[in-house]
């Protein structure tokens, strides 16, 4: 080849001089390529022209690798095998392996139903994870970083996200264990506004709807503490504090630990819902981590959460046709 002249190597070439080097003949190496004898002849005298020097001496019927060849061969194997490594490179990449599954969520879903769902996702496919929290108020940093999966509950402004609801809950009553309340199989708001009361800050998205759902009886709550926490005023109900509201998988997750949870008579509802870029939807380990937090959501809300109607709407591909089930 002349001097600055432009090499041209084709990897079919590379393919069949590898092919020869393994099987020793014309014959065996055709058979490994799948091409024909001429076509192997040709493809390595277009190597050796291309390359400006010889690779093999012919014995026979056999085929004699040169010392040049040799180092050639030397050389091309490794590459050969990175680039046949390329399609599993790319795969990994799809499926996202070696790089964690990054899921943001409110404090008082962090709680519970998070660990919940990432328990539940490692019992079907094996991903790293990274848990951030969801500061509602100062809004979702996440539409130009890398979270995947945001739970959060709706509506949810502070971010350019698209939001899909995916289940709707009935707030429950949360009362100490030995309360004269826990008696009852149904609480009124008006009772509760009697007890001394764990509210949570007025900045809170329950707040304003517990305020204004007693507002409608003429009643007004008298909170001994208030908390942007529902998992702290749980925390302050199980040691007697008072009586509160609350989101029912966050009072779930302390029933048997000093407090009881009882229906309301005037139901109160909260809507779940992911923030996901619109592209990720296709990915299928954010299907999957989806998949978990709804029935994580239905494990844990029991009969005061329903997913039906969201998992039947065509709303977004991957949650339609999910079976759930609701509050009769």
């Amino acid at each position: 080849m002349p001097d600055g002249a432009q090499m041209d190597i084709r990897l079919e070439w590379l393919r069949a001089f590898r092919a020869i080097m393994q099987a020793g003949t014309v014959t065996s190496a055709a058979n490994i390529v799948l091409r024909t004898q001429p076509q192997i002849s040709r493809m390595i005298a277009g190597l050796e022209a291309s390359l400006g020097f010889q690779l093999f001496t012919r014995e026979g019927r056999r085929l004699i690798p040169t010392e040049d060849g040799l180092r050639f061969y030397g050389h091309i194997e490794p590459l050969l095998i990175n680039f046949e490594g390329l399609k599993d490179i790319a795969q990994d990449i799809k499926e996202r392996r070696g790089k964690p599954l990054v899921v943001a969520a409110e404090p008082f879903l962090l709680h519970s139903l998070i660990p919940e769902a990432v328990d539940a996702m490692h019992h079907v496919t094996e991903v790293g994870f990274a848990i951030d929290l969801c500061v509602r108020e100062l809004g979702l940093w996440m539409s130009r970083s890398n979270v995947d999966l945001a739970v959060v509950a709706l509506p949810f402004t502070q971010s350019d996200m698209e939001r899909v609801a995916f289940a709707e809950a009935e707030l429950v009553a949360s009362l100490p264990e030995d309360h004269p309340l826990a008696d009852r199989e149904v609480v009124d708001i008006v009772d509760l506004a009697g007890e001394p009361f764990v509210a949570l800050r007025p900045n809170t998205l329950l707040r304003s709807q517990i305020d204004l759902a007693l507002m409608r009886q003429g009643g007004a709550f008298r909170p001994v503490m208030e908390t942007g926490s529902g998992v702290t005023a749980c925390s302050m109900v199980a040691r007697g504090v008072g009586v509160s509201i609350s989101d029912p998988i966050v009072a779930r997750s302390f029933v048997g630990h000093g407090v009881v949870m009882r229906p309301l008579s005037s139901p109160m509802k909260l809507t779940y819902g992911f923030l996901v870029e619109p592209a990720s939807t296709i990915n299928p380990l954010i299907r999957k981590m989806a998949m978990c937090v709804i029935e994580a959501v239905e494990e844990l809300g029991g009969d005061f959460v329903t997913t039906a109607p969201f998992l039947e709407s065509r709303a977004f591909p991957f949650l339609a046709g999910t079976a759930g089930k609701g509050r009769p």
